[in-house]
């Protein structure tokens, strides 16, 4: 009897044995099957993590190479316009340059002219004080010689219509350069606007003869050489 109850004793242990590895061996497995999803679950986040770093990174670079875009496209228009309004400048003191040769002629023109009006005064108030000169002479040979003065008389007439002329051609000359005047200031003046404006622009003046520039470049050249000569400029 003892006999029989030891083998079953023993399968009996050895089942129980058996049962306790199994539970032991699939709360193991349970664990571990747990530590890997937890594996799997932080290297989702991780693969996650990663890519939401990537988008970031991405974005930051998209946003830095569209800001260097935006520089390089404002860079490009800015000396467009640089450009564009160098080429309107130097077309502008082109234009006022040409402008000014014009202005610079015609008020030369008409300083000559007022300087011609000038002489050509003083030769007729020459002969206007001969003219006189003679009448008077002519005048006291009729006093002092009654006999003659008939004959004397024609000569007189003549010389006193000839003062009366020559007077009035110098009132007509004395009108005209008045006028030639006038003129000339005006000439001049917009000679001087002209300047101003290349000046303001940027430009220089560009006449081809001097003894045709107008008082306010000479004066400025003027100024500028006595600052040199008191050394305010190199």
């Amino acid at each position: 009897m003892n006999k029989v109850l030891i083998p079953i004793a023993i399968l009996a242990l050895l089942a129980i044995a058996g049962f306790s590895l199994f539970f032991v061996n699939q709360n193991r497995l349970k664990d571990q099957e747990e530590q890997m999803n937890r594996q799997m679950l932080m290297f989702q986040q991780e693969q996650e993590n990663m890519a939401k770093t990537e988008e970031l990174l991405k974005q930051e670079q998209a946003k830095s190479e569209e800001l260097l875009r935006q520089e390089i496209e404002a860079r490009r228009m800015a000396e467009a316009q640089a450009e564009e309004e160098r080429e309107k400048r130097e077309l502008l003191v082109a234009e006022l340059n040409q402008r000014l040769q014009v202005e610079a002629a015609e008020r030369k023109a008409a300083e000559e002219a007022q300087m011609l009006l000038v002489q050509k005064m003083a030769a007729l108030e020459v002969a206007q004080q001969e003219a006189k000169e003679a009448l008077a002479a002519l005048e006291a040979a009729r006093q002092a010689d009654q006999q003659e003065a008939a004959a004397l008389q024609q000569e007189t007439e003549t010389l006193k219509a000839k003062i009366i002329e020559q007077e009035r051609t110098l009132e007509e000359l004395s009108d005209e350069s008045a006028s030639l005047q006038e003129i000339h200031e005006e000439l001049e003046a917009k000679q001087i606007a002209t300047e101003e404006a290349i000046v303001a622009a940027g430009g220089r003046v560009d006449l081809p003869y001097p003894e045709i520039r107008s008082p306010y470049v000479r004066r400025r050249e003027a100024i500028y050489f006595k600052e040199r000569v008191l050394g305010l400029h190199d």
